[in-house]
């Protein structure tokens, strides 16, 4: 088999290989699209600063069709179509019971243990996912991106924030921007979502998939720091800030209405924030990571709205052009996911 291996920054080769054998609960897995996410793209780059490992096959966002499984698994066949967690958990200790995403033991498949970019490879079968016979294996690879979105936002549901009735701002259309419009849009029943980014194929994009584009300044925070100011000119209920930018962050707090809820994808190494207004407005800030819990709920909504989602796929490009394909996956002013066809 052909394997697709991510040496070092900028260096990455196609590699003759073995075709795994799958042991007692493993899969073989034949891999047909691979997606490329932000984190690819700095790996590629060499500018990502989390834990990382080289040489490494990349891709955490995945389809692909089982081959052979081995003598004890139950959950797939030969012939289904999967897809599979972006993270390797053990799913017993302490942390595992709260979220298998803050697992004790976590790797991260395609960032510190191999993922996905080559014609095989094997999986254990409780990071597996069974679709529809009738999927569409190229969406079937945005489950990983679309539940990382989900999982922040059924976080927030369960601090006691709600969707319909409120207005949203999603600062950030990338991949995880537009797919939190989509699920607030489609799944949730929000209508009033506003979409903030400076990029215009992003907001054209977004506006089409029913968001509301509000201009730059109305996102100005230029009012008297007062409580009438703070109580009664503020408009949103929920903030989704995904663009890892601290000045966007900050803003957030500005803009939320008094109970408001904050909700952070974006990763930024330090911000200067108006911590007050987390006080005076009693205001919730929350975090999340990764989309494991949230994959099935991910798969039924492709399916169901497959339309939809397709617009999230902007160019798809052969294994053999796969340094081609990271080069549009960095053109963000005309590039949204990338869909590697094995």
């Amino acid at each position: 088999m052909k394997a697709y291996v991510l040496k070092g920054p900028g260096v990455l080769t196609a590699e003759e290989r073995e075709i795994p054998r799958p042991g007692p609960t493993e899969v073989l897995i034949r891999v047909t699209n691979v997606g490329i996410c932000g984190s690819d793209i700095h790996l590629y780059k060499g500018t990502y600063n989390g834990p990382q490992n080289y040489p490494i096959l990349f891709g955490h966002e995945w389809s692909g069709i089982v081959e052979k499984t081995g003598d004890k698994v139950t959950k797939v066949k030969p012939g289904d179509k999967v897809t599979g967690d972006c993270s390797r958990y053990c799913g017993h200790c302490d942390n595992c019971s709260a979220d298998r995403n803050l697992c004790r033991t976590i790797e991260k498949f395609g960032i510190t243990i191999d993922g996905a970019s080559a014609e095989y490879i094997l999986r254990d079968e409780q990071y597996l996912y069974r679709a529809d016979p009738e999927a569409d294996l190229a969406l079937l690879a945005l489950t990983e991106p679309i539940a990382v979105a989900k999982h922040l936002l059924e976080k927030i549901l369960k601090l006691g924030g709600s969707y319909q009735g409120k207005r949203v701002l999603i600062y950030g259309g990338g991949a995880i921007g537009q797919a939190a419009l989509l699920l607030l849009r489609l799944y949730y029943g929000c209508e009033q979502v506003d979409l903030s980014d400076l990029i215009e194929y992003r907001t054209g994009l977004a506006r089409e998939l029913g968001a509301n584009i509000p201009p730059a300044e109305a996102l100005k925070w230029e009012l008297e720091n007062d409580y009438p100011n703070m109580y009664n000119r503020t408009r949103y209920d929920v903030v989704i800030e995904t663009t890892g930018v601290a000045p966007v962050f900050a803003n957030g707090l500005n803009l939320l209405k008094p109970g408001g809820y904050l909700g952070c994808v974006g990763m930024i190494k330090t911000a200067e924030i108006p911590q007050k207004l987390i006080v005076t407005k009693s205001l919730t800030v929350t975090g999340s990571i990764g989309g494991t819990e949230e994959f099935e709920g991910v798969i039924a909504f492709i399916q169901e709205n497959r339309d939809a989602v397709r617009k999230l796929i902007s160019h798809v490009f052969p294994a053999a052009e796969t340094d081609q394909a990271f080069a549009m996956a960095t053109e963000a002013s005309k590039a949204m996911k990338i869909s590697i066809a094995l």
